[in-house]
């Protein structure tokens, strides 16, 4: 048995009659496609962020504490290691389930 495939439509516009072709016309109608289970703990996820924005608004009190002093940060490490922290938290939270 052989199907057959349907007509080229032709559609006129501004340019002349065209062709629209790797298109697809679809109804209003769309159904909604099912969520995909997250893998990962997402209290790690939001531990690592909350870490991650913690550590950056400590560095940028730091530095604009008494002016602008990049130097306080080789002084004072906190920052960078919560950062890290935060880091290493998210990832663990992406792949690792709690």
């Amino acid at each position: 048995m052989q199907t057959s495939l349907p007509p080229k439509r032709e559609f006129q516009d501004d340019w002349g009659t065209t062709s629209r072709e790797g298109y697809e016309d679809r109804g209003a109608f769309r159904p909604q496609r099912s969520r995909r289970a997250e893998s990962g703990s997402p209290f790690l996820r939001s531990m690592g962020s909350f870490c991650i924005v913690g550590g950056i608004c400590w560095g940028v009190y730091l530095l604009t504490q008494n002016g602008f002093q990049p130097a306080i940060l080789q002084q004072n490490h906190g920052p960078i290691a919560i950062i890290g922290i935060g880091a290493l938290g998210s990832l663990l939270g992406k792949y690792l389930s709690i």
